[in-house]
């Protein structure tokens, strides 16, 4: 696949970049040492100086490529010769980046993972692969925003993401974050026609820039909680999202269903429920698929709205005196701005109950919870009876592991839930079938919040809204042909993208 590749480097060496102009970077002179080195790596020796990003088409300059390379004291633009050695290829400054490209053979790509889209005149889709700079692999549930707006969406487990961006809007770039890599704002201009490249770096921590001390995990989420009302919205906001939950059974996608809502979502304190629309929705079924055990999620719509752990508060972060839970300071982490906490827990030795292990992600500077992945205990996941679904008459149903993940974003000053996946398996078995060996099914769950809207938010009338505790995948809907319209969704990976391309699908038409 094609892919112009933005080399990240880190942001300032000696804090010489940020007095940086761009229309002079080119000719900046700059020392770099005698070297046998990879494209990517010289490149990356060149923005640690100046600061400046490289974007390229893999297909054009390859980033592996070994180079002898001279060193000595040139300008960028001679040392970027020296480097790539292609008369042909040329130079454009584009805000923070330096884009290399060859005129006469100008890229367009549509990556084969994505969905069918239906282009609009209104809108530029900015497409993007992000990836670890260091191990080349992709990046799930990475943040991608377009900024000082309140819309977005977040990469799929294959690391893509794709972003609508309204016309008139005068927004130059797109945020790209994540919990541990340093953040990255892209230029749109560098979107236009091309899927992208992004490799995101760590970002190394000093020991000597962190207080090493006795740390009190209970204290540090004592404060989070203490600080909610700073840090999360306590007014009603409207979210746009997209969600998707599906049926897996022997690596082949049973069913499938996708839906755009919008939910009226009200604040970590108040007592009034939070309500979901309907706007578009969808299912793809598998036609092939004669076996009768077929396992239906129950109620994974308010499973998602009460994995907002902020408004509603588990008993992992329950912190009175009967609290069942171990916790421990394990790590630092990277965030946009400062460092985060990462505190790990697990139910004391002796509960035998089915209850949760995990980890938290605390910004160290404001308190705020950034991100919670935790799941029901394997030791005594059998005994999670509270695991509801739909099942046939006649089956036997064990439970084999229960995960969830929970992001928060920051935007216009407050954190707002991001995103919400919940993966399960389960095994399946006839009863008085006792020859019959028992089969994994897998479901999940996710969703994700495109947009956030915060002017003259009410409440739907009752008859717009629908019941988050039934079957999703049985509501009844209006099927729109035009089903991804203007909205902004996560992108199936590539697994899912296999799975249903093996399979003969429908998508079911309602009158």
């Amino acid at each position: 696949m094609k892919a112009f590749t933005p080399v990240i480097g880190i942001i300032c060496f000696f804090g010489f970049c940020s007095m940086a102009k761009a229309e002079e970077v080119l000719d900046r002179e700059i020392q770099l040492p005698k070297t046998k080195e990879t494209t990517y790596e010289l490149l990356n020796r060149i923005t640690d100086l100046t600061g400046f990003f490289f974007v390229y088409d893999s297909d054009i300059v390859s980033s592996e490529k070994k180079v002898n390379f001279p060193g000595g004291k040139h300008t960028v633009k001679q040392f970027i010769s020296l480097i790539i050695r292609d008369p042909s290829i040329q130079i454009k400054i584009i805000d923070r980046h330096i884009l290399l490209y060859k005129k006469e053979t100008p890229v367009t790509i549509v990556a084969e993972s994505l969905p069918e889209i239906n282009e609009n005149p209104n809108f530029i889709i900015a497409k993007a692969i992000v990836k670890d700079a260091r191990t080349k692999e992709p990046i799930p549930y990475v943040s991608a925003s377009i900024e000082e707006t309140g819309i977005g969406t977040i990469t799929n487990q294959s690391g893509e993401f794709m972003l609508k961006i309204p016309l008139f809007d005068s927004i130059q770039n797109i945020r790209i974050s994540h919990v541990g890599y340093n953040q990255q704002i892209i230029p749109v201009e560098l979107f236009l026609n091309n899927t992208i490249n992004i490799y995101m770096q760590t970002k190394i921590v000093l020991l000597q820039d962190i207080i090493v001390g006795i740390v009190n995990p209970q204290k540090i989420i004592r404060e989070m909680l203490n600080n909610r009302p700073v840090n999360y919205q306590n007014d009603p906001v409207y979210f746009t999202t997209f969600y998707r939950e599906g049926v897996e059974k022997k690596n082949t996608i049973v069913s499938l269903t996708e839906a755009v809502f919008q939910i009226y979502k009200t604040g970590f304190e108040s007592s009034v429920e939070d309500q979901v629309k309907l706007l578009k929705m969808r299912r793809i079924s598998n036609k092939n698929e004669t076996d009768s055990i077929i396992l239906k999620m129950r109620a994974g719509i308010d499973a998602s709205l009460h994995l907002d752990i902020i408004r509603h508060l588990p008993d992992f972060l329950d912190l009175t005196d009967e609290n069942a839970y171990n916790y421990s300071k394990i790590d630092m982490m990277v965030t946009d701005s400062s460092l985060a906490h990462v505190i790990a827990f697990e139910q004391k030795p002796g509960i035998a109950e089915p209850l949760y292990k995990g980890e938290l992600y605390i910004d160290a500077g404001n308190s705020a919870l950034l991100v919670a992945h935790f799941e029901i205990n394997p030791h005594y996941i059998d005994k999670a009876t509270n695991l509801v679904l739909k099942k046939p008459k006649g089956v036997d149903i064990k439970p084999e592991n229960a995960g969830y993940s929970v992001y928060y974003k920051y935007w216009n000053g407050k954190y707002y839930l991001n995103y919400i996946r919940g993966d399960l398996t389960f095994k399946v078995k006839r009863k008085k079938a006792f020859f019959q060996p028992s089969r994994s099914i897998r479901t999940f769950f996710e969703m994700a919040v495109s947009k956030i809207d915060t002017v003259d938010v009410k409440k739907f009338p009752r008859k717009e809204s629908i019941s988050t505790r039934n079957v999703f995948s049985e509501t009844k809907f209006q099927y729109d042909s035009r089903f991804w319209d203007d909205f902004n969704v996560i992108l199936p990976e590539e697994k899912l993208n296999e799975a249903i391309s093996r399979i003969t699908s429908k998508i079911e038409e309602m009158e």
